[in-house]
């Protein structure tokens, strides 16, 4: 059995804050702080040269706890800074045809919609928007959207909004079945419940490092298929983004003063290729400490505690008679939870004053999707669900500021 003080312990933030905020970004855990500081202080501030030489293999390590975290190879991962960096880089790879179409939905976060109406304007394009049913995206609402000239269905698979989980296995059959690739933005998923993209058919997926996997913003994890990144031209290359030979043939000549401005013959192995250039090496640092934490306590145990928190949590507001617009089923839901009731949150406004008041009761929560957002993570406790509800209570009796 977890101990979920000595857990809470390795969170400071929560000495002084109900965190139900995950979902808008994650607290940093005491290693993955103390990670960022030594290697702040070893590569900028004493310029220590064996800290530079590691800079290379803290991004192999990032990726093979990417690769573990996410059941799939090294050399499928590539780091990213952004979930938008990441679904930019799959789009802008993608050979399009004018006539071509988008699959995506009325519930994706801007990061998952942006990028494709851009694509869509660039190639002519056309997106293709599933509606949601009562906050639901079933596979049955795809079948009419998309046809033998589809590309990309793309979806979240955790919508930040409602927090319905899609069925990925069966988008992606209904995908392949049409010649079409599943891409997904996985950054509300990832780190609450496990996520297996190959397991699951998915073709890329997109995940940001600092919501549910508690990691410094600017660190991130892209998945491509290996067979399918092979054969991708990025759109944005540079020195990490060609061959390992040629990397370290290139680098020689620079040291040494000859014929370094060349072509080169290959993209790096896999989808190294669409890694961004200049990513932040403490960044990476704190992402690889808390990567390890989140294995070491087991990927099985986290999804395990994260749904029973939701659930919990949903229980407890249907009982109080508010509209919870996420779904029950825990195989619908991760970690956060959506309620509404007998107010009117549309006044941004009103936003600010609701937050203000969980806020000033020590409680962290969002305004979203015209609705109240609690993101329930692993190191929650049960006195914070309560203390949650009786705020809420609280701010409905008109108590609150």
């Amino acid at each position: 059995m977890m101990d979920l003080q000595a857990i809470r312990r390795e969170f400071p933030t929560l000495e002084k804050v109900v965190w139900l905020a995950c979902a808008g970004v994650g607290p940093l855990t005491c290693r993955a702080l103390a990670a960022w500081e030594k290697a702040q202080r070893s590569l900028y501030q004493e310029f220590d040269p064996e800290a530079w030489r590691e800079v290379g293999r803290i991004q192999d390590r990032v990726r093979g706890l990417g690769a573990t975290l996410l059941g799939v190879d090294p050399e499928e991962v590539a780091l990213i800074r952004s979930t938008t960096e990441g679904l930019n880089a799959v789009a802008t790879a993608i050979p399009w045809r004018r006539g071509d179409n988008v699959v995506i939905t009325d519930q994706e976060y801007p990061a998952n919609a942006i990028p494709w109406y851009h694509q869509a304007r660039l190639h002519g394009l056309q997106v293709r928007v599933v509606r949601s049913r009562d906050g639901r995206l079933p596979v049955e609402a795809f079948a009419a959207a998309v046809d033998g000239r589809t590309r990309v269905v793309a979806i979240s698979h955790v919508q930040f909004g409602s927090g319905f989980r899609a069925d990925l296995a069966g988008l992606a059959e209904l995908a392949h079945a049409h010649g079409a690739l599943l891409v997904v933005d996985a950054i509300q998923s990832v780190g609450a419940v496990r996520v297996l993209p190959r397991e699951l058919g998915v073709d890329a997926l997109a995940c940001g490092g600092y919501k549910w996997l508690c990691g410094p913003e600017g660190t991130g994890l892209l998945y491509v298929r290996r067979k399918l990144a092979e054969g991708l031209h990025p759109r944005a290359v540079g020195f990490p983004n060609i061959s390992q030979t040629e990397q370290e043939d290139l680098w020689e000549a620079l040291c040494g003063g000859r014929g370094w401005v060349r072509d080169f013959a290959g993209y790096a192995q896999g989808a190294i290729r669409f890694e961004g250039v200049g990513l932040n090496p403490a960044l990476l640092s704190a992402f690889a400490a808390g990567l390890e934490y989140f294995l070491e306590l087991g990927l099985g145990w986290i999804e395990e505690r994260v749904l029973e928190l939701s659930g919990q949590l949903i229980t407890e507001l249907t009982r109080l008679g508010l509209e919870v617009v996420t779904p029950g089923d825990p195989r619908e839901r991760a970690g956060i939870v959506l309620v509404r009731g007998p107010w009117d949150l549309r006044d941004p406004s009103t936003h600010k004053s609701v937050e203000a008041h969980f806020l000033s009761r020590g409680i962290r929560i969002h305004v979203r999707a015209g609705g109240i957002r609690i993101s329930t993570h692993f190191f929650n406790s049960e006195d914070d669900l309560d203390l949650f509800v009786e705020a809420l209570a609280e701010w409905q009796k008109g108590k609150g500021p």
